[in-house]
């Protein structure tokens, strides 16, 4: 699941090209006392019924706020979004910075980048049977023909390769995902698209989850966080001077 933003123009600020993974108890422990939510934030949160659904969305949008604030040096809560034609929310009033958020399981990440677009996409794992069963609605016909006896991680590498670059794209459901091959990288992965080629790498958060990252721009630094202090030493390290 994701929502993603593109940041209109607004200061010279230099954006670090950064992806930021946590647990959702981390990050409600660190940052689940702020009211920095907005009103439609909070109206959505409160739909979801499962407990575990609503944790994970605040989690990802605080995550969201603070990540976004520390590198542009704003308050988390004046961060204002507007919708361009299209639909797509675009932060008012902060530097050019593309922006995509994910949440799966027991984790949420983030990603920005000020030198391309940046998709990234957490699941966690799932029995092979899941994977076999779905498998001919997102394996291309040129996976299906090489991929002969994948267990779960293959599968879901190739899941989230797809899921990150589409995001990075923000083709969404318009590109179905048996039509997107994975090209295996000696350093991870290249998903070319209709909107171009993109470039990514998978990090493992713990035995039962995965992060995929893809990107049009810059390498990205991916920052894993296991607990609320890590956490708040990467917040704090992406709020520090910028250069260039």
């Amino acid at each position: 699941m994701q929502e993603r933003y593109a940041v209109a123009a607004g200061s010279d600020r230099k954006v670090r090209d950064w992806v930021i993974a946590a647990p959702v108890k981390a990050a409600l422990v660190l940052l689940g006392d702020r009211d920095v939510l907005d009103r439609a934030e909070r109206r959505q949160a409160a739909n979801f019924v499962r407990d575990e659904d609503r944790h994970r969305y605040r989690a990802a949008h605080l995550l969201a706020r603070a990540a976004i604030g520390a590198s542009i040096g704003r308050d988390p809560a004046s961060l204002v979004f507007r919708l361009e034609p299209n639909g797509k929310p675009v932060l008012v009033g902060a530097p050019g910075v593309d922006v995509n958020l994910s949440h799966g399981g027991d984790w949420i990440a983030v990603g920005l980048s000020g030198s391309g677009r940046v998709g990234i996409d957490v699941e966690a794992d799932r029995p092979e049977l899941f994977w076999r069963e779905i498998a001919a609605s997102f394996l291309s016909p040129e996976e299906v023909s090489t991929t002969l006896s994948p267990g779960a991680v293959p599968f879901l590498r190739l899941w989230t390769a797809k899921e990150a670059a589409l995001k990075a794209a923000g083709s969404g459901l318009s590109i179905a995902p048996d039509r997107v091959t994975v090209e295996h990288r000696p350093d991870g992965f290249r998903v070319a698209l209709p909107a171009g080629t993109y470039d990514g790498c998978w990090l493992s958060l713990d035995d039962g989850h995965l992060l995929a990252v893809a990107t049009d721009g810059a390498s990205l630094r991916l920052v894993r966080c296991s607990d609320p202090d890590a956490l708040r030493k990467a917040l704090h390290e992406l709020a520090g001077p910028k250069s260039g």
